[in-house]
């Protein structure tokens, strides 16, 4: 039985060189009602980081800062829509459960870059453990104790790709 991948392919690297330029926070861009959603009993106990990595091609209508403030812009649109996006999880004091509270609080944003271009990252259909490094970590632009739902990194190679993460807290 072959293999369905017979190329060879380059080396995995290790070190990404990811740079962050830039991490805040980010607000719906209306007025949202404040309200809480009801979590099921196994939503009470399984909670994750559900980190996604998407990537396009670069457009030369759209140079890297208009990149980053169109998905800005984006992310603070839709967190007037899906409004859970921006809130945090809390305990509702009456009934002692787990609850989605949602809130104008908001959501991370993070910008960042590499050194290399994406034909240089290796293979992006297989796993690579260095991929880590492409999903920012440190939360240092939060407040102590804060846990964002939603976290939205725009990310720019040198030449010709963006990446896009989106990582959610459920």
């Amino acid at each position: 039985m072959g293999a369905a991948y017979d190329h060879d392919s380059p080396p995995l690297l290790e070190d990404l060189k990811v740079t962050i330029h830039n991490s805040s926070m980010i607000f719906p861009s209306k007025e949202i009602e404040r309200k809480s959603l009801f979590l099921s009993n196994i939503d009470k106990v399984l909670t994750f980081d559900v980190e996604t990595v998407h990537f396009f091609g670069a457009n030369k209508d759209f140079p890297p800062h208009v990149v980053t403030e169109r998905l800005k812009n984006a992310v603070e649109d839709a967190l007037v829509v899906y409004d859970f996006l921006g809130g945090r999880l809390k305990v509702n004091p009456e009934t002692k459960r787990l609850e989605m509270d949602c809130t104008p609080e908001g959501a991370g944003f993070v910008e960042a870059s590499s050194e290399y271009k994406l034909e240089q990252i290796g293979d992006l259909d297989y796993p690579n453990t260095a991929f880590a490094q492409l999903v920012h970590k440190n939360k240092n632009f939060l407040k102590e104790g804060d846990v964002p739902l939603c976290v939205a990194q725009v990310h720019r190679y040198i030449v010709h790709y963006y990446l896009i993460i989106l990582v959610f807290l459920f």
